[in-house]
């Protein structure tokens, strides 16, 4: 129970690490391999990329879990607490239910890619789909980490009133 917990807390931060960290190995292994051994490593510029894709969308749900998505910060501000909590949990109906049509519409295309039309990377070797596989997964993932933060509001309305009655 621990380690899902722990799991919930930092999956982004652990895979955003990760994907990095490689980022960076790699791009300094081709500066190295171009420039000092004078060859080019020829996969390294095409999985830079692919992780950059991943990084994007896992850091769509870390912008989500930490509450730093894009939004409207002025409507909230010129409004009551009442409105302002209205609009918050509106604007999360309304970005999950973008995040399940991305991701629909995203799975039936890894769907094609894997069973229809199968494509590989020359360069890579990889899989297409495991490249775009990380749109859906972003998007899901943002998807329960909304989900959660609207609990969260509720949760924080209600310890607010319960404070104001005390």
């Amino acid at each position: 129970m621990r380690f899902l917990r722990l799991l919930d807390e930092h999956i982004e931060e652990w895979l955003l690490t990760l994907t990095y960290t490689a980022m960076l190995i790699i791009a300094t292994a081709q500066i190295f391999f171009r420039y000092v051994v004078n060859y080019s490593i020829s996969w390294s510029q095409d999985l830079l990329t692919f992780m950059l894709i991943w990084s994007v969308f896992i850091g769509v749900s870390l912008a989500v879990k930490k509450r730093r998505h894009i939004k409207v910060e002025l409507a909230l501000v010129i409004f009551s607490e009442k409105v302002q909590f209205s609009l918050k949990v509106l604007s999360n109906l309304m970005f999950i239910l973008f995040c399940v049509i991305i991701s629909y519409y995203s799975l039936g295309k890894i769907y094609r890619l894997i069973y229809v039309n199968p494509q590989i990377s020359e360069s890579t070797g990889l899989a297409m789909w495991l490249i775009q596989i990380a749109v859906p997964l972003g998007f899901i993932l943002s998807i329960y980490r909304l989900i959660t933060d609207t609990k969260l509001l509720f949760k924080e309305r209600t310890e607010e009133r319960n404070r104001g009655v005390c």
